[in-house]
């Protein structure tokens, strides 16, 4: 039975694992998803509020610091999405290392 329990623990480890980390990623891009509607919403609403060239040179500024924020955004998010994939890359190889070791006839 411990030989069961020694295999089956870090397959389950690996089960909890990935369903925490596919959760916090679909919650990501539910989140990004959900931002992007409102910005889309609100910059057509500004759009429609054009009505002479001082409003059009407002939009379009708004639209250029619309851009440069949003591509801040994105590296900030880029980066912190790179480190919880990196973490999550180190989990999954300390418990495959801890499997092996589980896993390994002792002498």
């Amino acid at each position: 039975m411990n030989d069961f329990n020694a295999f089956a623990a870090p397959i389950t480890k690996l089960i909890e694992l990935n369903k925490t980390h596919f959760k916090k990623m679909a919650a990501a891009q539910q989140e990004a998803a959900k931002n992007y509607a409102e910005l889309a919403e609100a910059r057509i609403k500004a759009a429609t509020n054009i009505n002479n060239p001082e409003a059009l040179n407002a939009f379009a500024k708004e639209q250029v610091e619309l851009a440069q924020s949003s591509l801040e955004k994105f590296v900030a998010d880029s980066k912190s999405l790179f480190e919880d994939t990196k973490a999550y890359n180190e989990q999954v190889l300390n418990i495959v290392k801890e499997s092996a070791a589980a896993l390994t006839p002792k002498k």
